[in-house]
C-alpha cells in the first residue's frame, strides 16, 4: 500500500477488521517493506447490523492465517473501540484506519475518540466515503472533517479519505495532499486503474477455484452408481438395464439381500458413496 511506504508508520492500527482483508493487506505490505512498523487490529468480532454476524470460526480462520505470518510485529485485539483506547497512549499512532459502524454518529464518535492517540506525523483513514445508502453517514462527516485538514479523497469503490491530522509529514505523504487539480486528477486515476486490475486478479483467482471444485464434484458424480445406473439406461436400453439390476441366482441355502441388486450398491448408501466419491462396484 502506497500510504504504508510513504508515511513508514511505527503503529499501525485498524478499527473494524471483520474477516481480515484490509487488516492482512497492510500486515503483508508492513512485512515486505520491513519498516518496523507494529500493528494492531481491533474487533469485538460479534458483527453488527451493516457487515453482518461474524462468529468464533470466522476468528480462528482469520489467526490461522494471520499469526504464522504477521505475528511477530502484529496483534488481534478482541474488544470494543472504546475498551482498546487504554492499549495506546497519547500521540502514538501514525495510521489508523475507521472502518467499523458506518452511520455519522458512530465515525465520528471513533475520530474523536482516537484522535488524541494520533502522532505528529497522523493520518487517518475512512473507509466508504462515497457510500450514500441508507444508514450509511460517513461521507456526511468526512464532508465536515476534510474541511479542517489536509486531505485527499478517492471515489473509485466505495471510497476511501486520506486524512493528514499531524503537522510534520514524510514528503511523500506531504505531496499527496499539496497536490493541484490536474495532479489529483492523476492521482485518483492511477490508484482506481491500480485497484481495478487487483480486483480482476481476485476475480480470477476466484474463479478458477470455483471452477477446480465443480470439476472435483463433477468427477465424483460421474463415479456415483446413479450415473452409472443412468449410462446403462441410455446405452442399453431398458432391457439391457434390467438385466444387468437382476437378481443372480442363488445358491442352495442363500438368503437374499433386498437391499441390492446386482452391478449397483445398496440405495441406501448413495448419499454417503456420492458425498465422498466413492464408486462402489
Amino acid at each position: 500500500m502506497f500510504i504504508v511506504s510513504a508515511l513508514r508508520p511505527g503503529v499501525l492500527v485498524e478499527l473494524g477488521v471483520y474477516r481480515g482483508t484490509s487488516y492482512c493487506a497492510f500486515c503483508q505490505t508492513v512485512k515486505k517493506l520491513g519498516f518496523g512498523t507494529t500493528c494492531h487490529g481491533v474487533d469485538s468480532w460479534e458483527g453488527d447490523g451493516q457487515a453482518g454476524q461474524v462468529s468464533a470460526v470466522d476468528l480462528a480462520r482469520l489467526k490461522a492465517h494471520h499469526d504464522p505470518l504477521y505475528g511477530s510485529f502484529s496483534e488481534l485485539v478482541q474488544s470494543t473501540f472504546d475498551g482498546a483506547l487504554d492499549h495506546f497512549a497519547d500521540g502514538s499512532i501514525d495510521l489508523l484506519h475507521i472502518d467499523g459502524y458506518h452511520s455519522y454518529e458512530a465515525v465520528s464518535h471513533d475520530f474523536e475518540s482516537w484522535l488524541p492517540k494520533m502522532s505528529e506525523r497522523g493520518v487517518v483513514l475512512f473507509h466508504d466515503v462515497n457510500v450514500r445508502q441508507s444508514g450509511f453517514g460517513v461521507w456526511k462527516y468526512w464532508e465536515e472533517v476534510s474541511a479542517k485538514y489536509k486531505h485527499l479523497t478517492l471515489l473509485h469503490g466505495h471510497g476511501l479519505g486520506v486524512l493528514g491530522v499531524g503537522s510534520n509529514f514524510p514528503e511523500d505523504v506531504r505531496e499527496l495532499f499539496d497536490a493541484d487539480k490536474n495532479d489529483l486528477l492523476t492521482i485518483r486515476n492511477f490508484f482506481h486503474q491500480l485497484g481495478a486490475r487487483i480486483d480482476a486478479i481476485w476475480q480470477y483467482h476466484s474463479q478458477s477455484e470455483q471452477f477446480a471444485e465443480l470439476k472435483t464434484y463433477e468427477a465424483t458424480v460421474k463415479k456415483s452408481w446413479v450415473m452409472r445406473a443412468y449410462r446403462m439406461l441410455r446405452f442399453k436400453g431398458l432391457a439391457g438395464f434390467t438385466r444387468k439390476i437382476r437378481p443372480a441366482p442363488m445358491k442352495s441355502g442363500e438368503k437374499r439381500d433386498e437391499s441390492s441388486f446386482n452391478g449397483l450398491p445398496p440405495l441406501t448408501n448413495d448419499r454417503h458413496n456420492v458425498d465422498r466419491g466413492v464408486e462402489t462396484r
